[in-house]
């Protein structure tokens, strides 16, 4: 007998372990994020001195057998400056790691940063401590000459149909919202036939986002992959997306917690089985829409700077004046 008692998702004790390491292993990476930004909060307030980066490299990493791992097969890629600073004539070094979605990531990351000067903060109890922000760390990006085009165009083939997978994908979220809010209130608004449908439509429309994800943030920052991916789409849709996801989230949590028990009525035909799966349908479905309305909106208009010059595909800052490119908003 595997379970001394029924499984109940109301009923904590007789949950399987597995769901217990489960919830551990979220909460230690909630954790982990607090404890990181609390740190940053506390840096943010040190004061600063101009360092110098003495290295930026992709370094090797090796396995607990003593193997080493290729950059190559590592996702994410770390990538990692080490800088020197002098406080009161005593001179102190440090790292600071960035973890890049690919090699090539990591690459574009680490290229012409050698010498360059960076603001470090430092702790004004022990100057031996210090670290990089964000902020500090992109404004060096930033001064870089423009190197070559990072991000790989959409494929010619998936072009064309980035304004009907935009449209189909704001019809499966408007038709999951609409189930949704149907099923908080107890009611069925649509056949159970739809209910795979529904299913299948977000494989539809995935496919081709994660496909246009990958290609426009090829060689992007991990802290800027939404503001990349979403830069043809207006602010709301990031907000959108944002609420949507942390949305199903809860969602699913409050339906384990309210479904009897794990066997029920798996068939789709029960309000509170639309409830539960419609809030992942509106997680996916307003990511898709908003991915693919941001690539349908950028690939239709030329990037120009604010000074109006033309940018190269990928290149963000403009090689003429130096400035950013033009919001599309």
């Amino acid at each position: 007998m595997l379970l001394a008692i029924p499984l109940r998702w109301s009923n904590p004790a007789s949950w399987p372990w597995l769901v217990y390491l489960w919830l551990a292993g979220i909460l230690v990476v909630w954790a982990r994020q607090i404890v990181r930004a609390l740190k940053r909060k506390k840096s943010a307030s040190w004061p600063t001195v101009t360092g110098r980066i003495e290295s930026a490299e992709i370094p090797s990493q090796k396995t607990f057998l003593g193997l080493t791992l290729s950059p190559r097969d590592r996702k994410p890629c770390p990538a990692e400056l080490r800088y020197s600073y002098s406080v009161g004539g005593q001179q102190y070094s440090g790292s600071f790691k960035e973890y890049c979605p690919t090699l090539a990531a990591a690459q574009e990351f680490v290229r012409d940063l050698n010498g360059r000067p960076i603001t470090v903060h430092y702790d004004p109890q022990q100057a031996s401590i210090s670290t990089l922000l964000d902020a500090s760390v992109q404004a060096v990006l930033e001064v870089r000459p423009p190197g070559p085009a990072a991000n790989k165009p959409i494929p010619g083939w998936l072009t064309p149909l980035l304004w009907p997978l935009a449209g189909l994908s704001a019809i499966g979220l408007a038709v999951s919202l609409w189930v949704h809010f149907g099923a908080l209130l107890g009611r069925k608004l649509i056949p159970s036939e739809y209910f795979w449908i529904l299913h299948m439509g977000i494989f539809v429309v995935w496919f081709p986002t994660v496909v246009v994800a990958n290609k426009v943030t090829m060689n992007v920052r991990r802290q800027d992959y939404w503001k990349v991916v979403l830069r043809g789409a207006p602010k709301w849709m990031l907000y959108m997306v944002y609420g949507f996801l942390g949305y199903a989230v809860v969602n699913f949590l409050y339906f384990m917690v309210t479904t009897q028990s794990a066997g029920q009525n798996r068939s789709g035909t029960s309000p509170e089985e639309w409830r539960g799966f419609s809030g992942h349908w509106m997680a996916f479905y307003s990511a898709a829409f908003a991915v693919l309305y941001s690539a349908a909106r950028t690939e239709s208009a030329a990037a120009v700077c604010v000074n109006g010059h033309p940018l190269p595909p990928g290149i963000v800052i403009c090689p003429a004046c130096g400035q950013p490119e033009r919001p599309y908003r």
